[in-house]
């Protein structure tokens, strides 16, 4: 049977066990076939995403850096959130890829940064907006107050250890990722 997907964060390999991928709740071989057509589908919406997402996230860097423009606490915050977005659409293409293929073809160091972008987008992406949302409140609720502490510099700092803690927490992803049965993994010893 052909093996059609390949990209499965859920996926844990146990050494005597079989791969399975849960999805929504439920459990199913991570090597099921899936239609033809949903397969190019999926390609297609990592592609478009892939293109979309990185001409819009690399255009709002570009206008934040470029022209200086990066003053406020909020704007550091949308800087941060764009570029942690950005290093995820950069695996999009890699999914797609072997998502049209049905087999990790990129070696075990793709896998393992692949697993990484996505891992440090996700607490990335949650810490920045979680903090955008403390710097919303701080801003409507204690404008006076919180003047002091919310200065660009310091949200500098905060999006600095927001990073640290990212890969931090997704150093098992790069531990344990690894390429069997001609999918990219993450393994369970």
């Amino acid at each position: 049977m052909e093996n059609n997907s390949t990209w499965c964060y859920d996926t844990v390999v146990n050494s005597t066990n079989n791969s399975y991928c849960a999805v929504e709740g439920t459990s199913m071989p991570a090597g099921g076939s899936q239609p033809p057509t949903t397969k190019y589908i999926v390609v297609v919406l990592y592609l478009v995403t892939s293109v979309f997402g990185m001409c819009g996230n690399s255009l709002t860097i570009f206008v934040l850096v470029r022209h200086q423009r990066v003053k406020t606490v909020a704007t550091c915050f949308i800087l941060n959130l764009a570029i942690a977005d950005d290093l995820f659409l950069v695996s999009l293409p890699f999914m797609a890829y072997s998502t049209y293929a049905g087999r990790w073809v990129f070696g075990d160091l793709a896998c393992r940064l692949m697993n990484a972008f996505w891992g440090v987008n996700l607490y990335a992406s949650i810490f920045t907006m979680t903090l955008m949302s403390v710097d919303r409140y701080l801003a409507v609720v204690q404008p006076l107050k919180s003047i002091r502490y919310r200065t660009c510099r310091k949200a500098f700092v905060v999006c600095a250890v927001i990073w640290a803690l990212g890969f931090l927490f997704v150093l098992p992803l790069l531990l344990y990722s690894a390429v069997r049965r001609k999918q990219c993994q993450v393994i369970a010893y």
